[in-house]
């Protein structure tokens, strides 16, 4: 036994009682509001942050007990079910075994989900040490003042992503079991199904995020009050400080839970279709392939798409509530207002709005019925968007009256005027939310367009591969994201430009409000695409029934080309977010917001673009480095050997020691970019950081626009050539998918997805360190004299 599995025992059950005991604290404090002095009608946000996080609690608890809950007789539940869809007694004549697959898929689905949520538990000391050798070398830089509590902030955000982090991989763990017995019955359960699962995981963030910040929020309202040698805004700025470690210690521990999370399920990704190109669809029907490869394949799969790009939500999520208080620091009309939590909590508030419209929208997921299972899944996600979006339209129409002042500057504190934004009033950030929102609809449908197999670019890739032009087809795909790229980056680069001639910093901080805020809905529309992929494969592997595993391929054919939504999302929220946080940023530093006014923020943008593509570098060299070393023994020396290894071959020995290997280069990347950071801040400061920080944002933003696109186009385009009867074919057509794909999964997964924590993580960095990053620097700085006596 792993010292991962005795702390699943040990931890579990904890963790299950903690999620319980947050509800309750929080049902306990709506009733008692009149006890701890909470006026009901002036601190109605409060009251409504709570009721949100109730509800998303409960709703996340019923989706686990209704859904994923386990059975004492798991084992033998899930065979006997198997054995409806399975070919339970097929007789193999050049060996004469029996082969009894609903055994093997039975067994083959509990060690995936032992094996996934025993990874969160093996991650969650390794993110805790991450945390605490962060806290000793970054806390000498934070402000005097806020040293208190930006540690009880990184703190907060460990708790907080540790139960987001714990649902995810519960969830992803047990839904494994679940869905094929669940698409036994029809394709309505099984899309109902798919779709709760990832309603749920999203809620529980939600959840999690918002109700333990609510805690930290009132904690550091009455340490506020401690003191009154400050003025009003300086005790807001300061908050607001604190307040980002929350922030980071949700980016921070994310890294574990997160990153290598990414580099070991691309590895064993790469490992497998590297080695098998002889046939189509990794040869699972193939009786000479192992069993352990094939589950490895499975895990690959469910930890590197629904977790992975989950986290990703979350911290843009945490780090979109940080971002009020960043920026209306910096507002004296709203530091004067003592009840500061609408201004303050605006972005928090309207997402705890969307909760109910999202409950609701849920209740619709099926509206449209089609006896095609391509049709009905298809029609369904697109109302699905439709839908969320007037909600959200209808909540950015009249939440901003309620939670913004009704006129407002921005001018910060000694900050220079050319920073100031004077009458900002509650229509243009109506405005801006309405633009952020929009903004999104449209890149989504863009980005729809430019990756899905049924269209006609993503055809013209696919039919490349097939007449085996490998090099063409790689170039079709550079065009292909080239030309996406460049739409993506203009539409960011125009909504941001819009909201800040409105709101300034404000406006963008509205905009990423507008463009994240569907995210409630989109989660579970990813989960369908996601897990309905895993079916197939699985289904591939057991030689499950016909009507059975064609209603995953088909759920899977219309569902993945909507997946691309909530990468859409998560990038274009990410850099909306930095643009923001540069503005605090610039406000804190009290320089002029142009940085190319000398060399060193000329320099500065230069490093800014160097360290990106240094973590990109790194993080594909962790990739290929744990790739090549995957010691797996792919092929059986036939059927009799392949069954009678089956009990003895397990995944410990090919999973444990990779996934150390991982979080290993998690470290090694994490702690090369935060010494290098603080390098250049010592030699450059306050002028060359600002223009870091510029240099680092729009370089990301074509990173990630360009390896999203290109990305997914290419995986789309294997997925053409290997469902159309037309083009499965094998030979020279499979492996150049299969290149296709492999390139795909590295420069899509392992290159430009992961730039979203890091570009969060040194952003807010920057701006919570302002003392040591604003400094002087002690580069090209002309200095006195000194008096020499001898």
């Amino acid at each position: 036994m792993c010292v991962g599995d005795i702390l699943g025992m040990c931890l579990g059950p904890i963790a299950t009682c903690a999620k319980y005991l947050c509800g309750a604290l929080g049902l306990g404090l709506l009733f008692t509001a009149g006890a701890v002095g909470i006026d009901l009608m002036a601190d109605w946000p409060i009251i409504l942050i709570i009721l949100a996080s109730i509800l998303a609690l409960i709703w996340c608890i019923m989706a686990y007990c209704g859904a994923l809950s386990e059975r004492d007789d798991e084992p033998q539940y899930l065979a006997k079910q198997f054995e409806l869809i399975c070919e339970t007694q097929e007789i193999v004549r050049q060996y004469e075994v029996r082969h009894n697959y609903a055994s093997e898929l039975a067994d083959g689905c509990i060690q995936i989900s032992n094996t996934i949520i025993g990874m969160f538990f093996t991650q969650l000391i390794y993110a805790l040490i991450l945390l605490i050798l962060f806290l000793l070398s970054t806390i000498w830089f934070i402000p005097v003042g806020t040293k208190a509590g930006f540690i009880v902030g990184l703190f907060f955000g460990f708790a907080s992503i540790t139960i987001i982090a714990w649902t995810a991989y519960t969830f992803a763990g047990r839904s494994i079991c679940k869905v094929i017995t669940t698409a036994i019955q029809n394709k309505w359960e099984l899309y109902d199904f798919m779709y709760t699962v990832g309603f749920g995981v999203v809620l529980m963030c939600i959840a999690s995020i918002y109700f333990i910040f609510l805690i930290l929020f009132f904690l550091f309202k009455s340490l506020q009050g401690l003191s009154n040698d400050n003025k009003p805004q300086d005790k807001l700025q300061l908050m607001g400080i604190c307040c980002c470690g929350y922030a980071l210690g949700i980016i921070v521990c994310a890294f574990i839970y997160r990153e290598s999370t990414s580099i070991l399920g691309r590895s064993i990704f790469n490992a497998i279709d590297g080695l098998i190109k002889c046939d189509r669809n990794l040869s699972f029907n193939n009786p000479y392939i192992s069993s352990p490869t094939k589950l490895l394949y499975v895990i690959s799969n469910i930890i590197s798409t629904q977790i992975v790009n989950l986290l990703d939500t979350a911290i843009c999520i945490a780090v979109l509530t940080v971002g009020g208080f960043v920026i209306f620091s910096n507002s004296e009309e709203v530091s004067k207002e003592n009840i500061t939590w609408k201004s303050l909590l605006a972005p928090t508030l309207y997402f705890c709005v969307n909760v109910f419209c999202a409950v609701i929208v849920q209740t619709m997921k099926s509206m449209i019925w089609d006896n095609e299972v391509v049709r009905f899944t298809k029609m369904n996600i697109r109302q699905q968007v439709l839908i969320t979006h007037l909600m959200t339209l209808f909540i950015f129409f009249f939440m901003p009256m309620v939670t913004i002042l009704k006129q407002f500057s921005l001018k910060g504190i000694e900050a220079p005027e050319t920073l100031a934004k004077e009458d900002i009033t509650i229509r243009k950030i109506t405005y801006c939310c309405i633009l952020g929102q929009l903004s999104n609809l449209v890149l989504l449908s863009i980005g729809e367009w430019m990756t899905s197999h049924g269209c006609q670019p993503v055809r013209n890739l696919a039919l490349s591969s097939s007449e085996r032009i490998l090099t063409q087809s790689f170039n079709y795909a550079t065009f292909l994201s080239a030309s996406g790229q460049i739409i993506i980056v203009l539409t960011l680069g125009i909504i941001a430009t819009a909201a800040h001639a409105l709101a300034g910093y404000a406006g963008i901080l509205a905009a990423a409000a507008g463009f994240l805020i569907n995210v409630l809905i989109i989660i579970p529309l990813y989960y369908i695409g996601s897990i309905s992929q895993d079916g197939a494969k699985l289904c591939a592997a057991s030689h499950v029934t016909q009507v059975v595993s064609e209603r995953f391929t088909k759920m899977a054919w219309a569902a993945r080309n909507y997946m691309i939504y909530l990468k859409i999302t998560n990038a274009g929220s990410a850099i909306l977010l930095a643009l923001t946080f540069l503005g605090g940023a610039l406000y804190l530093f009290k320089v002029d917001n142009n940085p190319l006014i000398d060399f060193n923020g000329i320099f500065g943008i230069l490093f800014g673009i160097g360290l990106a593509f240094l973590i990109k570098g790194m993080t594909v060299g962790s990739v290929i480095s744990i790739s090549r070393i995957f010691d797996l023994n792919i092929y059986e020396s036939g059927i009799a050997a392949e069954i009678a290894k089956r009990n003895n071959l397990t995944l410990s020995r090919f999973f444990e020691s990779k996934h150390l290997l991982a979080i290993i280069w998690v470290y090694i990347i994490t702690i090369t970019d935060t010494i290098l950071l603080f390098i250049f801040a010592y030699f450059f400061g306050k002028r060359g950081s600002p223009g870091f920080l510029l240099g680092h944002t729009v370089i990301i933003l074509f990173l990630m626009c360009y390896s999203i696109i290109n990305g997914t186009a290419m995986k789309q385009s294997r997925y053409y050539n290997e469902v159309d009867d037309k083009l499965s074919k094998r030979g020279n057509i499979y492996q150049s998918c299969v290149q296709g794909d492999m390139l795909a999964t590295v420069v899509e997964e392992s290159t430009a997805i992961p730039l979203i924590v890091y570009l969060l993580y040194n952003i807010i960095l920057v701006t919570c360190a302002y003392p040591y990053f604003g400094g002087e620097g002690d580069l090209f700085v002309e200095k006195e004299a000194e008096t020499k006596f001898f």
